[in-house]
């Protein structure tokens, strides 16, 4: 099975236009009708060590698998001697399942290039009223 197949119907969210039952309408960015972001999860900074951690050594940050959560909740733990500094490592975020985190991002601040984080490639971006979101290009074997 595909992962997007078991996300409820409003969590694939159309850029542009109304999504019925799922909150206030209108644009998200400056993308075509025919992109849409699929819901992945939500990461919450944490200090704590939590179980079956992993470690993404581009960003010196210890992550949950998100996947195997019930509520699609990824931990990131940072280690002190992370380069990275402001939203991404201050803030929770929420991820997408995207075709092309160049059109996703379009339009919005960039915070963290895009790189391989092992089961996708990942940029984060703020929005203008200051959300953190994360655009992944998912690899085959994991789609």
């Amino acid at each position: 099975m595909k992962r997007r197949e078991f996300l409820p119907a409003c969590l694939s969210i159309p850029i542009l236009g109304m999504v019925s039952g799922c909150g206030s309408a209108g644009p998200a960015n400056k993308q075509t009708e025919s992109d849409e972001l699929v819901f992945s999860h939500i990461g919450i900074v944490t200090t704590e060590k939590k179980p079956d951690e992993r470690f993404v050594e581009a960003t010196r940050v210890w992550v949950t698998d998100f996947q195997k959560h019930p509520y699609h909740v990824e931990w990131l733990r940072f280690e002190p001697d992370t380069t990275l500094t402001g939203p991404v490592r201050e803030m929770p975020h929420v991820a997408y399942e995207v075709d092309s985190i160049a059109e996703a991002g379009k339009g919005l601040k960039e915070l963290l290039a895009p790189f391989d984080a092992g089961i996708a490639v990942v940029g984060f971006y703020q929005t203008e009223d200051g959300a953190v979101v994360e655009f992944m290009e998912m690899k085959e074997e994991e789609k």
